[in-house]
């Protein structure tokens, strides 16, 4: 099996050109950083259909996941890298999502967030969204200082499975953000969960349409619109192998 590594912000994937089958145990297998490859999930692109590359996400568990921001702006790099155009469309089992390179980085576009509905756990303001995948992002004086794991633990006894975030307002365009991913636990970033942290933040206070979200590996940018969402940032090669 044919590999490349790549990864948006830190958040890395094993990226897989052509359809293939894949167990939970050999994600599972594939993903651990000590016996495998190491990532937090496997993107693999299957065939094309009305213009668009079906991408199948398995979540470093081994569990599928639905959508995501970072692994989509990886796919398409690598598919406009090596097809060429200007754009490309991907499906995901979350939805649709357009890619185009954007300066050195990648953008894509996805559909906006449902409306963030308010939830309430361990005493936090916090707000449940889905893009395709589950969110719940709570708001914290300080990201940095959260034990993530028991704040997640607490938003999914209430919430259920869904990705979770610990966010900070720094100001109208700019938030801090560390996430607890269902299937993966703490990635240096999820694109997604960018985009579900500023849709929520809007709930407390006016945002601009344009806001850098700070995470764990770096900068990623959100540009919000009334029916679709923009997501850009690096996607970059790591290294290609055999597995």
């Amino acid at each position: 099996m044919k590999f490349t590594k790549m990864h948006g912000c830190g958040n890395d994937f094993i990226l897989i050109d052509g359809p293939l089958e894949i167990t939970p145990e050999g994600a599972r297998h594939l993903c651990d950083r000590r016996r495998g490859i190491g990532a937090d999930g496997i993107l693999t692109i299957g065939s094309e259909k009305d213009g668009r590359w079906l991408v199948t996400l398995h979540n470093a568990d081994g569990s599928l996941g639905e959508s995501c921001g970072n692994g989509a702006r990886c796919v398409a790099r690598y598919l406009l890298d090596r097809r060429g155009g200007d754009r490309v469309e991907l499906t995901f089992a979350g939805g649709d999502v357009s890619g185009r390179r954007e300066g050195d980085g990648i953008a894509i576009t996805l559909r906006a967030p449902s409306p963030p509905e308010p939830i309430a756990f361990d005493g936090r303001r916090a707000y449940r969204t889905s893009i395709g995948n589950r969110h719940v992002v709570a708001f914290v004086p300080d990201p940095d200082a959260v034990d993530l794991p028991t704040l997640a633990a607490s938003a999914r006894a209430i919430a259920g499975e869904a990705n979770v975030g610990a966010a900070r307002i720094v100001d109208s365009g700019h938030v801090i953000l560390r996430v607890d991913e269902r299937g993966v636990g703490e990635t240096l970033a999820c694109g997604t969960g960018a985009c579900a942290a500023v849709s929520a933040a809007s709930c407390v206070q006016p945002m601009d349409s344009l806001v850098r979200v700070d995470v764990r590996g770096g900068e990623l940018v959100v540009r919000t619109g009334p029916n679709t969402f923009e997501l850009s940032g690096p996607a970059e090669y790591a290294f290609e192998g055999t597995a």
